[in-house]
């Protein structure tokens, strides 16, 4: 986490806020997490090197940056956002962050993609990471299982309400959950 310093993430006008555990406006409707819950929902998830991963809302690009360090060298990272202004700001913001970390930046692509419902053409993943809510009862977690590798694992929020940990072990899912959060909503077909 300090690796990665959250200044680059936030806009001009709300970077006296950056270092403070609080989630921050960036603007159309989203928040960059408060930097305890990033640190708790990537403990969860239990990176290392060489994983092939995909975030779901990738916002300001702040929480992907985290996982193409821990998943570096050897990984993949697709951090997908739908709207294009935020996938823009998020590519900008992760090149300045990453910048001298040739390893980190070359395994990270932050797409303008609605992935609600997952990359299929880009699966299997090792690991899936909602960084919005969902909502109940439109979000369906059956596409996104589908998508994991053996061993993979999916973590995602509620808007209101838990965090939820799916792991493939063989043909059995281990779930977990945790809580009682806030996030801002999901955006996309699965949602």
């Amino acid at each position: 986490m300090r690796a990665v310093d959250r200044v680059s993430f936030i806009p001009p006008e709300s970077r006296w806020a950056a270092y403070i555990d609080e989630a921050v406006d960036i603007g159309r409707g989203q928040t960059c997490s408060q930097p305890s819950m990033v640190a708790f929902m990537l403990d969860k998830l239990e990176l290392k090197r060489g994983l092939k991963v995909l975030e779901v809302g990738a916002g300001s690009g702040y929480a992907a940056a985290i996982i193409a360090l821990l998943c570096s060298p050897g990984g993949r990272v697709l951090a997908a956002e739908i709207l294009p202004e935020l996938a823009a700001a998020a590519r900008a913001n992760c090149a300045v962050a990453l910048a001298g970390r040739a390893a980190a930046a070359g395994l990270l692509e932050i797409i303008e993609a609605d992935a609600s419902a997952g990359l299929p053409s880009e699966a299997p993943f090792d690991r899936i990471l909602l960084s919005a809510g969902v909502s109940r009862p439109g979000f369906r977690e059956e596409p996104l299982l589908a998508q994991l590798a053996e061993e993979g694992t999916l973590l995602y929020p509620e808007a209101r309400g838990r965090i939820y940990k799916l792991r493939r072990r063989g043909r059995d899912l281990v779930r977990e959950s945790w809580g009682s959060v806030a996030f801002v909503r999901l955006v996309g077909n699965n949602s």
